[in-house]
């Protein structure tokens, strides 16, 4: 599980990073994929704990690229409703910051792996797509599904699924098990908790 996880989080460092003028999305996937491997492959390893080059790409290149707000809306499901609007911004803030750390941390154990982009499907209408791809490089390859939006008038990654297993979905029990003994206040303070190690 732990294996399955770490390729969530590269994968989706690897579709973080889009050239502004990507026609659509999937070409904006091949070419962040080509592009977020040399960056990645550039950097000395890091053998004992977070790598800040990395962290400084992830931050100045990931976080645009993702709708966190919405990756977090869905992770939180019916209990979003629950959150207040300040609630909702912390939990949003909390996520996020626990996501780039995770990616710092995850990234330079698959640095040696490349994406292979399959085919991309509507999710119901032209503004919501996902594009499917592959994981190569060592062992059997891993398939990678990415859901992206143009709601907000730009591509945005807002979940990933490898081998069947979504991001978002990984932390809803969680989250819905912190709301049901703690609250919504269960959620923000496991986020600070984690974020502070």
């Amino acid at each position: 599980m732990r294996n399955t996880f770490a390729l969530i989080l590269f994968s989706l460092f690897v579709g973080a990073l889009a050239p502004a003028l990507a026609a659509g999305p999937e070409d904006l996937v091949k070419s962040m994929a080509s592009e977020v491997t040399a960056s990645v492959r550039s950097l000395p390893p890091d053998n004992g704990g977070v790598n800040p080059q990395l962290t400084a790409i992830i931050e100045r290149e990931l976080v645009p690229r993702f709708d966190f707000g919405r990756i977090s809306q869905i992770a939180m499901g019916r209990n979003w409703l629950k959150a207040s609007p300040a609630e909702q911004k912390q939990i949003t803030t909390e996520f996020s910051h626990l996501l780039i750390r995770t990616y710092s941390n995850a990234i330079n154990n698959l640095r040696d792996m490349d994406v292979a982009v399959r085919s991309t499907r509507s999710n119901g209408s032209d503004g919501d797509v996902t594009v499917r791809t592959q994981m190569v490089g060592r062992g059997s390859p891993a398939a990678i599904d990415y859901s992206l939006s143009n709601a907000t008038g730009s591509w945005k990654v807002y979940d990933v699924q490898v081998e069947g297993i979504s991001l978002v979905a990984a932390y809803r029990d969680e989250f819905t098990a912190l709301v049901s003994s703690d609250g919504v206040g269960g959620v923000i303070a496991a986020l600070k908790k984690k974020n502070a190690k």
